[in-house]
């Protein structure tokens, strides 16, 4: 069929794709609307969000019924496209896989030779069992994978599983995301959903003074409470006149946001904490140190844009959302990212570009905590994108009995 590959006729910042879409794009809402046309005024390339929900009925499920309610919780259709709905269905349709539901593993077990054994686990009874494996895959995510490895210690792993280096758990980084909100003199929202519904990439790289950059899309969090976290400055959170406030202008208030590249920082990290321990009697993970400065950079930067952008679509009054990351702790609220970073070197990183554990030849990490960085984007192809590549490579190293 020759070259197959395709782009985003709307995003010229795409990556090529091997086929088109499964589904249709979800239409703009009322808020997105506005903004694509004040995008392409100004020269700028909107398109419309892929959002991983059902456009239309899709896979034996329903199609999505444009819930604003949808970022942060479920489906009342089992519309929105998870692994619980997906990839997990499939592989325990073969026979051949299991799930074991409201576990959790406190130690990956390594021999004399520094391999990993099996996993030491609490079931779903409260009772320690013990599961052999010949090959194990983490996926804990940033914070609990780390947290995993540097609980499993041994005498060739004395720190921790990957951790004669000690990198494990080291730049820890998560989303800071940034923007504006505007005022204006209509209802801008109609309150549909799945979140957002457009977005540009205009501004995901080559940014004159800082490095990096991130997408910028139309408001995803459409509930009252979200809204009173987003006021202008000094405006009064509380009281008859904080009420007053949310009753005339919840539907007139525009935002533009996204998530900038946080910059990895080595004292940014997960630990264990040597005291606190959890109801199974294992060491609680514990976070130090801060944010990268230019993290402030960055929010500031992308910020004015958001703003300039609903200046030009109308606002009457804007107010821009950076915060002082500058007196921040350490990142890693969501998107966590960074723990067990990839590269060639063992002593700058955890894994390879297998996602093998550079000291563990049995043991791989399908997460997250693999990202050296974040980038201006929510992660969730890339980290899934990783994990099917991991799978691969294991498969293939099975067959060729390397593994």
């Amino acid at each position: 069929m020759g070259d197959r590959r395709i782009g985003d006729a709307k995003n010229p910042f795409a990556a090529p794709r091997n086929r088109p879409y499964p589904m249709p794009a979800f239409e703009y809402n009322r808020e997105g609307k506005y903004l694509v046309d004040t995008c392409e005024r100004m020269g700028l390339h909107p398109f419309s969000a892929p959002m991983l929900r059902n456009s239309v009925p899709y896979n034996g499920r329903a199609a999505c019924i444009r819930n604003h309610t949808c970022c942060g919780y479920a489906c009342p259709v089992d519309a929105k496209n998870g692994m619980q709905n997906t990839a997990i269905p499939v592989a325990m349709a073969t026979g051949i896989c299991e799930v074991r539901t409201n576990c959790f593993v406190v130690e990956l077990l390594a021999d004399n030779t520094g391999k990993v054994t099996g996993v030491r686990y609490f079931d779903k009874e409260g009772k320690e069992q013990v599961q052999t494996a010949d090959i194990v895959v983490v996926s804990g995510s940033a914070t609990e994978t780390a947290r995993l490895l540097l609980n499993s210690r041994s005498s060739k792993h004395p720190k921790g599983l990957g951790n004669n280096h000690d990198w494990v758990g080291r730049n820890l980084q998560g989303h800071a995301y940034t923007g504006a909100s505007g005022v204006f003199d209509w209802d801008i929202l109609d309150l549909t959903g799945p979140g957002c519904t457009m977005a540009i990439c205009d501004y995901n790289h080559h940014n004159a003074g800082i490095i990096g950059g991130g997408l910028l899309a139309n408001e995803f969090y459409l509930l009252p409470y979200g809204f009173s976290q987003s006021r202008p400055p000094g405006a009064v959170r509380w009281g008859k006149e904080h009420k007053d406030y949310q009753r005339k202008n919840f539907y007139r208030v525009g935002r533009m946001i996204g998530p900038i590249q946080e910059m990895p920082v080595w004292d940014c990290r997960v630990t264990i904490d040597p005291v606190v321990k959890d109801h199974w009697g294992i060491p609680v993970a514990a976070f130090s140190g801060h944010c990268h400065p230019l993290d402030f950079s960055n929010c500031q930067f992308l910020s004015a844009k958001a703003e300039h952008i609903l200046k030009e679509a109308g606002a009457i009054h804007t107010w821009r959302h950076i915060g002082n990351r500058q007196q921040y702790g350490p990142s890693g609220g969501q998107h966590q990212a960074g723990t067990c970073r990839m590269g060639n070197d063992p002593a700058t990183s955890v894994v390879n570009a297998d996602c093998r554990v550079h000291e563990v030849d049995n043991l791989f990490i399908a997460d997250g905590s693999v990202l050296v960085t974040n980038g201006g984007f929510n992660p969730v192809l890339t980290i899934m994108a990783l994990a099917y590549r991991t799978g691969e490579h294991i498969v293939n190293q099975i067959k060729n009995g390397r593994l």
